[in-house]
């Protein structure tokens, strides 16, 4: 609405800067401008009546006009009732379902819709690039059934993965960084495994093994995922 009222104060002082040969242009010309902008209304509007003087110079007294002009002025203003109903408007949308069962409430339902955004946010995941599902082509269903079977077993792994590592950052009270480098406690498993590549092992004389280039960073989504993850990477 900031915006649109800016906008229209510009074109507003544009019209009111043009002279019109007779009134009535200049009141026609003012409905056609607020019939464009419906939203805003104009206060104190007036028709000024402007002599002109064809010779040049400052006009002599009591000297009549060769002709006049017309001239717009008012004040633009945003109705308050127009601007409750814009925030209604937006705070408003429809939910439709073929679920007519009474165990279904209005608050089950919305909190079901808001649910999608991780699943779907998962599956944006299965088709980005990075996971080079494009560059698989199978032409018989059932390896297409296969394919998407292994699929989302491994974004179920990854969604499991993820939710274990932010509710224990949570319960434990601590924080890794996000791309920003900056804590967080809500990082995405993508960004975690970007964060551990890097680490190697060092194997001495095939009796001993050494994790290395681990971090604190690192040890802190160690201690998240339990017991057995830090076994392997001690």
């Amino acid at each position: 609405m900031e915006k649109e009222s800016d906008a229209a104060l510009k074109s507003f002082k544009k019209l009111s800067r043009q002279r019109f040969s007779c009134s009535l242009d200049a009141e026609k010309a003012l409905k056609l401008w607020l019939k464009s902008h419906p939203e805003l209304a104009i206060s104190d509007s007036e028709t000024l009546k402007l002599a002109v003087f064809k010779q040049s110079g400052r006009p002599k007294l009591n000297q009549q006009p060769d002709s006049y002009e017309y001239q717009i002025t008012g004040q633009l203003y945003w109705s308050l009732k127009n601007r409750a109903q814009r925030l209604q408007e937006k705070g408003m949308f429809m939910l439709a379902t073929n679920d007519v069962s009474d165990t279904l409430t209005m608050g089950k339902m919305l909190e079901l819709y808001k649910s999608q955004q991780s699943v779907e946010k998962g599956f944006r995941f299965l088709k980005s690039p990075d996971f080079l599902t494009s560059s698989l082509y199978l032409k018989k269903p059932e390896r297409i059934e296969a394919l998407l079977m292994v699929m989302t077993c491994c974004l179920m792994v990854y969604a499991t993965l993820e939710h274990k590592i932010r509710r224990e950052l949570k319960a434990q009270s601590v924080y890794f960084p996000n791309l920003k480098y900056k804590p967080c406690q809500n990082p995405t498993a993508r960004w975690v495994f970007f964060y551990f590549q890097g680490i190697d092992v060092l194997t001495i004389s095939d009796k001993q093994q050494l994790v290395l280039n681990i971090e604190d960073r690192h040890k802190v989504i160690i201690d998240c995922m339990g017991n057995i993850y830090d076994k392997i990477y001690s």
